[in-house]
Formats: structure tokens, C-alpha cells, sequence
């Protein structure tokens, strides 16, 4: 079981500022984009909070069999739910092709067998998305 440091230490800073605002008599409003925060620790549940969140809903027509992105068919049998795009992303967090550390509390993974990106996003309550992008691991390459 891997856990993301990252998303702990965004949620903690939100905690303390949230605690700070409150100790001073402010009346705390998240702003839009920060409404909520991802509270996913471990690989299954950020992979079940993506999957859950905008990314299947939005991406799942890239991940039909034989769906050619960037030159590459998805080769697995297509995913058909949110649940098998949970275990799919999963695999993906626990032996990624690559993965790098972003700005802003993110992370991203790559998939080089499915063409596959995961960006994991602490400010996000739906702790990030995963899809495959049209310029491919190129696009995963210019995440900073």
C-alpha cells in the first residue's frame, strides 16, 4: 500500500489555514475550484475517487477496445463501469511506466501499454482525472 504524501500535506495546509480563518472569527467559503478537498490516502482510493469523479463520466469513450489514440488501440476489453475504471486506474498508480511529481500538489502518471495519464490533485474533491491524451506520453512529458 503506497500513500501520497503529497495529498496529505495539501489537506493539512487547507486543515490549518481552515483552523487559523476559524481562531480569528472569519466565516470560512471555499471558492469554486477548491469546494472541496481530495481525502484519498492510498492508491484504491484515489483510483476509486477518479473513477468516481468527472474522469470516467467525460474519458470512457477512450477506453473501448481497439479505441486508437495517438496510434495506439487500447488493448484491453472496454471498460464498462466506473468500478473496472477504478481497478484499471489501480494497476496503473501501483506500477506506473512513469510518474513524476507536479505543482500545485498534483502528480502524474503514465501507462505506456494503454497510453494512459492519471493526474492525482489534492485540491480536487475528485482527486484528479485519467485519460488518454491525443499527443500521448508528449503530453505527459510537458506536465510540470
Amino acid at each position: 500500500m503506497k500513500i501520497r504524501f503529497d495529498a496529505l500535506r495539501g489537506l493539512a495546509r487547507h486543515v490549518i489555514m481552515a483552523g487559523i480563518m476559524i481562531a480569528l472569527g472569519a466565516v470560512v467559503v471555499p471558492s469554486p475550484s477548491h469546494a472541496a478537498s481530495c481525502t484519498a490516502t492510498t492508491n484504491s482510493a484515489f483510483a476509486t475517487t477518479i473513477a468516481n469523479g468527472h474522469a470516467y463520466t467525460k474519458h470512457k469513450d477512450e477506453f473501448v477496445k481497439g479505441k486508437v489514440i495517438d496510434n495506439l488501440a487500447f488493448p484491453d476489453a472496454t471498460i464498462a463501469s466506473a468500478g473496472e475504471f477504478a481497478t484499471f486506474l489501480e494497476g496503473i498508480l501501483d506500477a506506473p511506466s512513469k510518474n513524476k511529481s507536479l505543482a500545485n500538489s498534483r502528480a502524474a502518471y503514465w501507462d505506456s501499454r494503454t497510453g494512459t495519464i492519471i493526474i492525482t490533485n489534492a485540491n480536487a474533491g475528485d482527486c484528479g482525472t485519467a485519460f488518454r491524451p491525443t499527443k500521448g506520453v508528449t503530453y505527459y512529458d510537458e506536465q510540470k
